[in-house]
């Protein structure tokens, strides 16, 4: 059963949770396919997010930061 939503694991997820050469690739053993999908996509947009946000920072920024880090 997943401890978030209640489902009841699918045979996939179980052998995902269970076989010892798949499961460090499975996640949070306590959650069900779906919730494991939303924990993955939650993780690649937070990514994403923090990728647009380092590359929307200029360089004049980094550089004024840096001059005054020396100072």
């Amino acid at each position: 059963m997943c401890k978030r939503c209640g489902q009841k694991f699918t045979d996939q997820r179980w052998e995902e949770t269970t076989l010892n050469s798949e499961a460090w690739k499975a996640g949070d053993l306590s959650v069900c396919g779906p919730c494991r999908a939303e924990d993955i996509a939650r993780q690649k947009a937070a990514a994403a997010a923090r990728e647009q946000a380092a590359m929307q920072s200029s360089p004049k920024d980094r550089t004024s930061s840096d001059s005054l880090a020396e100072e």
